[in-house]
């Protein structure tokens, strides 16, 4: 938890259980893994789906989170 908690400000990729990839700047994170992202955006294995100015995601509904990923979102 440390990790994530020091990676506030940082460009993130988090996948959700079987929902797809959020990408954007998290904003806030606690040591339940819930956090917020700014400048969000989601997509599926077809490309961006929609995207959105803030979001919040429940730590419950996270599959995994890539800090400051290097590979594009999907179908970019």
């Amino acid at each position: 938890m440390n990790v994530l908690i020091k990676a506030v400000g940082s460009n993130v990729a988090v996948a959700l259980k079987g929902r797809g990839e959020y990408w954007g700047k998290m904003t806030r994170a606690d040591g339940y893994m819930n956090m917020m992202l700014k400048g969000a955006k989601e997509y599926d294995d077809g490309g961006l789906i929609a995207s959105y100015g803030d979001v919040f995601i429940r730590g419950n509904n996270v599959l995994y989170i890539c800090i400051e990923p290097t590979t594009p979102p999907p179908g970019e």
